[in-house]
């Protein structure tokens, strides 16, 4: 079974509700862009769990008017190390999956571990 990441539209994010939203990995990183690739996990993410603020972002525009598309889960460790980075380059953050672009960002402020070692995070585009 292929993962795909969990579809959401900037006007259809609920309040509340669990969904299983698929765990990637990256294949490569080259300061701006990482490629990744499905676990074949998944990881329960409650929609509740958004603060106001967290929810007035997920469902805002980002940068270049881009919007959430998706939501899928990373490595903690893993997208930390990622965004400082970026950062350091002075570049967005994004990922390909299966050959589209997207802008990343946890979709949490103060990022929420779920199952010891994943972050939600949106896909913006």
């Amino acid at each position: 079974m292929t993962s795909v990441p969990h579809a959401v539209s900037r006007f259809a994010v609920p309040r509340e509700g669990i969904v299983a939203v698929p765990c990637y990995q990256a294949r490569a990183f080259n300061g701006r862009t990482a490629l990744l690739a499905p676990m074949g996990t998944r990881v329960p993410f409650d929609f509740a769990s958004l603060t106001e603020r967290d929810f007035t972002l997920l469902t805002g525009e980002r940068g270049e008017a881009w919007t959430v598309q998706a939501l899928i889960a990373v490595d903690v460790d893993w997208l930390v190390e990622v965004m400082q980075e970026a950062d350091r380059r002075d570049r967005t953050l994004g990922v390909e999956i299966t050959d589209v672009w997207y802008y990343v960002s946890p979709v949490h402020l103060e990022p929420t571990v779920v199952d010891g070692r994943y972050v939600v995070v949106g896909l913006y585009r």
